[in-house]
């Protein structure tokens, strides 16, 4: 009869994590989210930022396409929907709105993550404009519909824009946060 003690090496088993390597993994994939939802409550609280407003739905827009393609692990669909809702919420715009934009981006960006991987900056900079250029459209759109008459489309061009100006900046931010995930992970 074999000794327990002795059992034979089974190359198959993992081995098990302690209970704080599992709350650190955990936190480094919620690490994106809760980046977007500090951002929601920050640029949304009366602390008197100049265009807060505005920049809101630009800097979760590129946050949810950054994440979804270079680390999807860390922004799930589950996490996109529920951001979306609670940036409805927050904005007291029509819910869903936000939730179902959202979601569309972290679906073009996940469809398209292996092809955006290989392409430099500058291309995937362009394809980030045209992401955020569609996303207020369909956002401009929808308010449209649900106002029943035609609004100044300025608002929504202006939308663009700052999606398109924020992603360098967020982009940079984002990549050193990766890194340093990477390396976490590395350890």
């Amino acid at each position: 009869m074999p000794s327990p003690r002795h059992t034979s090496w089974d190359p198959e088993t993992e081995p098990q994590l302690t209970l704080r390597q599992r709350l650190d993994r955990t936190a480094r994939h919620l690490l994106p989210t809760i980046f977007a939802i500090l951002a929601i409550i920050v640029f949304s609280a009366p602390l008197g930022l100049p265009g807060a407003a505005e920049l809101l739905p630009a800097i979760v827009l590129s946050t949810v396409f950054f994440w979804s393609v270079w680390r999807p692990s860390g922004m799930p669909a589950l996490n996109v929907f529920v951001l979306g809702l609670f940036m409805d919420l927050v904005g007291f715009t029509p819910l869903g709105v936000s939730a179902f934009i959202l979601l569309l981006v972290h679906g073009t960006a996940s469809y398209a993550r292996f092809g955006l991987m290989r392409l430099n900056f500058l291309v995937v900079w362009c394809v980030v404009g045209l992401v955020g250029a569609g996303a207020a459209a369909l956002q401009w759109t929808l308010a449209c519909v649900f106002r029943l008459h035609a609004l100044d489309p300025a608002p929504a061009f202006f939308e663009a824009l700052l999606c398109i100006g924020i992603y360098p900046l967020l982009s940079a931010t984002c990549s050193w946060f990766l890194r340093v995930l990477d390396e976490k992970d590395a350890a």
